[in-house]
């Protein structure tokens, strides 16, 4: 098709939408559904590395480099999983079901990574990148589809939506830090499992927010024609299931091979638009080229603004690793009576707070009996 054709295609006739401040009602609200998604994308970005190092290796710097590359793979492939999720909506299930769908999902991957297991961590994120490519590219497509080609309300419209983004991003790791620091655990002892509880929260309130609200969309997004019953649905959670452990291969496989992997994956993408940028004309192909062009820049912000959060130099190395709760123990060669007066179990009451959330004892996996027999909670 040329893109003079493209042009002369009438417009579908949008829904007569109430209006709030000059903009779509429905924009308000996709605008909270973004807002407590990214909430719960960005409020567990901070605690990852830190989290994986002390939970998985004991604080031992030596886990620093794994747990980079796993918080990057992981990165890698939620904005990689968005090509996927794109497909899905065009073609298979519509836009507000496929947020739906994902929306569901990423919670469930946000409430796995909460358990102190290094495969059921490793397999919730890979639910959250399959659920976050579901999700994500689908609702900014919502807000387009808002506006005619030619509102001039579009370009303020996307601006508004993306400050519900960067709000969402900016609340995120404040709450849930002062949540893991200062509520439920302590600057030495973060509760880092409040953390995904938490981000796991808003994403619920995310797919409540939208489902409750998409009354007010009139019909944007709905199934595709001949695709409104529910067997399309099991379509995707099954593809969804089968996607999971695939994203869970990749993040193991390492960063070198994973750069390879979706540097070809880019390589096809780009060679597939330049072909369709020739086939609809000259000023297709010169938008093509242009935003080609800024790729690299692109990457370079991106690798950049993505850096982990990694430990200080004054990370404890002779950290033990305690039940949902990582933290210190007492330098080695302390007597165990010394150790005790002094942990956090011994400050905190057992029977006030959220004794869940409390610190626990360090323990020894010689002593594994002793402390699977205590009611406390324990790793074993």
């Amino acid at each position: 098709m040329s893109v003079n054709a493209t042009a002369n295609t009438p417009e579908p006739a949008l829904p007569d939408f109430n209006t709030t401040m000059g903009h779509p009602r429905p924009l308000w609200m996709l605008f909270m559904t973004e807002f407590w998604e990214r909430f719960a994308f960005y409020g567990i970005r901070w605690a990852l590395v830190l989290y994986i190092v002390a939970q998985f290796y004991n604080g031992n710097a030596a886990g620093e480099g794994d747990a980079s590359r796993i918080y990057g793979a992981y990165l890698a492939l939620v904005y990689a999983a968005a090509i996927f999720g794109g497909y899905v909506a065009d073609r298979v299930l519509g836009y507000q079901r496929s947020i739906l769908t994902g929306a569901i999902i990423m919670a469930v991957g946000l409430f796995m990574i909460s358990l102190p297991q290094e495969h059921i961590f490793k397999l919730g994120l890979a639910t959250i990148i399959v659920g976050n490519g579901l999700f994500k590219p689908n609702i900014s497509t919502m807000v387009g589809k808002l506006y005619g080609l030619k509102d001039e309300r579009r370009d303020s419209g996307f601006t508004i939506f993306y400050m519900g983004i960067n709000i969402g991003a900016m609340i995120a790791p404040v709450l849930t830090e002062y949540l893991a620091r200062k509520v439920f655990g302590t600057s030495e002892m973060p509760s880092y499992k409040v953390v995904f509880i938490a981000s796991g929260v808003g994403m619920l309130i995310s797919l409540v927010w939208f489902y409750i609200g998409r009354a007010g969309l009139k019909g944007i997004g709905a199934p595709p024609a001949g695709a409104e019953g529910f067997g399309r649905i099991v379509m995707v959670l099954a593809g969804s299931v089968v996607a999971i452990p695939v994203a869970y291969f990749l993040l193991s496989t390492g960063a070198t091979a994973l750069a390879w992997i979706l540097g070809v994956m880019f390589a096809a993408l780009a060679v597939l638009l330049l072909v369709e940028g020739i086939r609809e004309g000259k000023v297709q192909r010169a938008r093509l080229m242009a935003s080609l062009s800024i790729f690299p820049l692109t990457f370079m912000f991106w690798m950049f603004s993505n850096r982990p959060a990694v430990p200080s130099p004054s990370w404890p190395r002779t950290s033990s690793t305690a039940s949902w709760v990582i933290g210190p123990s007492r330098p080695r060669g302390s007597s165990r009576s010394t150790r005790w007066r002094s942990s956090p179990w011994r400050r905190s009451s057992p029977g006030s707070g959220w004794p869940w959330a409390a610190p626990i004892r360090p323990f020894r996996a010689s002593s594994a009996s002793a402390c699977c027999s205590t009611a406390r909670p324990s790793p074993c």
